[in-house]
């Protein structure tokens, strides 16, 4: 079984949250210690503001799991291309499948 990583525009995180569920993401946040914010997914909300996803997750941190949150930007960067996220995928799953199809 290998595993892929895969940048999703962070729009389409909120749409596929059900089949993200436990799957390993990294985003380009970083927390107050300047480390990546990156865990197992949990769930995604579009914001009220329609301008950001509130991302929770489970990260390890000191020696065990922790729930966190954090939030990236939706829509698209200055330059017209999509925020991305990345997710760790298997090759043997669905969304692979589905994402490599898009």
């Amino acid at each position: 079984m290998s595993v892929q990583i895969r940048d999703i525009p962070s729009d389409d995180i909120v749409a596929l949250a059900p089949q993200l569920s436990g799957l390993y993401i990294q985003t380009g946040s970083v927390d107050h210690n300047g480390r990546l914010v990156a865990g197992h997914f949990q769930e995604a909300t579009l914001m009220e503001d329609g301008k950001r996803i509130a991302i929770k997750l489970t990260r390890y941190m000191n020696g065990k799991h922790v729930p966190d949150s954090v939030v990236v930007p939706a829509g698209n960067d200055p330059l017209g291309n999509p925020w991305r996220t990345a997710v760790h995928v298997r090759e043997d799953s669905r969304l692979f499948a589905a994402l490599e199809a898009v």
